[in-house]
Order: C-alpha cells, then structure tokens, then sequence
C-alpha cells in the first residue's frame, strides 16, 4: 500500500498480571502469573496498521524514563516512523491489567505523558489518513483536525464528553456497543462501526446499515487488544479501496486473531496471518 497513515494517540506499557478469576470489589486475587508489555490506544493501531501493511507514523508523547524505551519496542520492531513522538518531563503513560483465564480483562491507566500533550507537539500532518482516539487531551485532536483534508477516523473511546465537533469531523467512527450508547449517534453522517464483542459487528452509512460480520469462531485468550486492532484493520481496508462488507470482514478476522495470544501489540497478526485465515 502505498497511502500513509498517521496514527494521533496514547503510548502506555502494560502492566499485566493473568489470574484465574477477576478480583471483586475489594478481593485480592493471588497466584497470577506477570509480564510487562507495549501498550497505549495509539501504539497499539500504530502496530497494527503497520502489520497489515499500512505505511504508518505515530504522533505521540513518551516520559523522560526507562518505561519509555520498552514502550517503543514493538514500533520500532515492526517499522512506524516515530520521529513525531515527543519527550516531556511526566512518566510515561503506564496501564495496570488484570487477565482472567477467560479472556476477560480489568485496566486501570496512570496517563503520564499521554495528558502532557499539547497542541505545541504536533508535527504537520501530510498523510492521506488519520486515526485517533480518545487516551490523550481532546484540544490536541481539534488542533490536528484544523485543516487537515485527509481521512479521518476516530475510535471514540474511552467514552469522553464534548467530542461532538469531533466527532462531526470524522469520516469513520468506530465504537463497542457500550460506547454506541453513551454518544448520540443515530443517523449520523458518515460511517459509523459498531463491534458487538461476540457478535461480531455492523457498519452503517449516513444512518442505513450497509454491512454485518460474524465475529471468527477462535480460542480466546486475551480481548484487550481487539478494538484496537479491528480499528486499524477497517481503516487500512477501507483506505486500500475494499468493498466495506470485504473491509468489515476483515477487520472481524484481525480483530478475532488478536483475542488468540497475550498483549494488545504482541497480539496483533500480520498481513500474512489474515490472509491465511480469510482463505480457511
């Protein structure tokens, strides 16, 4: 592919420890088995998108410490430009997740970085393609929105109030149906995607249902990393020119694969991989 894609977004690592069962309120849950791995909305589409082929940059803000070093592993592993990432004086952003034996998850994120970025940060954006989310400050999206005429797509999440302008900007909006619920997005212009977990997921056109997907029959070990790897999957498909049943499918599949391994970027199958699995 030759179109370039910029990712706006968080950098965190993973903190996560695997147990049986997830604690309850209050529950101290023993015997769970640690590692410490890259992370972050951003880097996490960074990665993915980069995997399927998508020449990608990140543009993100890294802390002044030994976290940030790990955070890069995988980007710099896998070939995102990344000299639109910045360093400020914060730690950087850590998330703290929990991992049933089901797949399951619990996350607790300590931003860092990720909320010390200002709209001061931002490079110029050239690229044909935009994707962002909601893990770092909401001015600094407005402000790489500004004139930006590329395509743009906005996997809202975590649910964050006064996006609306974003929102409206947005080519594609990507959300879970816990998030669909929280935004007034009925009959909106433009795409939306709506992933229904199990289910698998829908995608709507100016408020007409235009596709459904079955979510791939997979041995589940860990979700975390599926949002964010079916957000960049539909971006990099629809980008690539697919049909959007074809684009949708497809982010189904990359999605499902990545619930099969630990970690979110570490998850993330390769072009290869979900070819493969399309083929079966």
């Amino acid at each position: 592919m030759s179109f370039g894609l910029t990712v706006l977004g968080s950098v965190n690592l993973d903190l996560i420890v695997q147990v049986a069962g997830l604690p309850r309120a209050g529950e101290t849950v023993t015997g769970g088995t640690y590692s410490a791995l890259p992370g972050g909305k951003g880097a996490n589409v960074a990665v993915a998108a980069r995997r399927l082929g998508a020449e990608t940059e990140l543009v993100a803000v890294l802390g002044d410490d030994d976290y940030a070093a790990q955070a890069l592993v995988n980007l710099k592993a896998d070939g995102v430009y990344l000299d639109a990432v910045k360093t400020v004086d914060v730690h950087t952003g850590l998330a703290f997740i929990t991992v049933s034996a089901d797949g399951e998850n619990q996350i607790a994120v300590a931003s860092g970085a990720n909320a010390a970025f200002t709209p001061q940060h931002l490079p110029k954006l050239c690229s044909d393609v935009l994707i962002t989310q909601f893990e770092i400050p909401i001015p600094v999206i407005e402000a790489a929105l500004e004139g930006y005429t590329g395509f743009v797509a906005v996997n809202a999440s975590p649910v964050t109030p006064k996006v609306d302008t974003i929102l409206a900007r947005a080519d594609l909006v990507i959300v879970n149906q816990g998030e669909a619920e929280s935004y007034d997005l009925s009959g909106r212009a433009g795409l939306l995607a709506i992933t229904l977990g199990g289910s698998g997921a829908e995608l709507w056109k100016d408020g007409e249902l235009v596709a459904r997907a079955a979510a791939p029959k997979v041995d589940v070990i860990d979700t975390t990393g599926a949002g964010d790897a079916f957000a960049a999957a539909l971006t990099v498909a629809l980008a690539e020119g697919q049909s959007k049943q074809d684009a949708l499918e497809f982010a189904c599949a990359v999605g499902g694969l990545t619930t099969t391994r630990l970690g979110t970027q570490t998850a993330s199958p390769t072009r290869a991989e979900v070819d493969a699995f399309l083929e079966r």
